[in-house]
């Protein structure tokens, strides 16, 4: 088992229905190819893990990197894990404001990514974690 967890920038303010259909497509696509997941998208930033089988992760991360919804396209951990810790979605999905994002153990602001990232090796349990309560969380209305 492995996961992948990236950071990208959209390439345009992604309405509700974009989000929506984006979502549909990778609940979709994961289901079939048994990838499992959360992504929270926030202040025209997305954030997505992504568990599975090593060869299926970098096959689909290869095809995130040709989406048009999205570029800067920035991996921040890659590696192998014990389990799975979204076993229940296919892919969680949650709408988050900037200050949401500072919580994400190991969250590199855009204008930053360019400098060292810290490393996130120590960080993957904490920011797993993370994800899964923004994931979880209500949405605001």
């Amino acid at each position: 088992m492995h996961h992948i967890i990236y950071m990208s920038t959209a390439s345009w303010p992604m309405t509700d229905a974009e989000l929506q259909e984006l979502l549909r497509q990778a609940q979709q696509g994961n289901e079939r190819l048994g990838i499992t997941g959360a992504l929270v998208y926030g202040d025209g930033q997305f954030m997505q893990i992504m568990e599975g089988e090593q060869a299926t992760l970098e096959t689909l991360y290869a095809h995130l990197g040709q989406d048009r919804r999205h570029k800067g396209l920035f991996k921040l951990a890659d590696r192998p894990i014990i389990e799975r810790r979204f076993s229940e979605w296919s892919m969680a999905f949650q709408v988050v404001s900037p200050a949401g994002f500072e919580q994400l153990v190991g969250y590199v602001a855009p204008a930053r990514l360019t400098q060292q990232l810290p490393d996130l090796g120590a960080a993957d349990s904490l920011f797993v974690e993370r994800m899964r309560s923004l994931a979880l969380a209500p949405v605001p209305e």
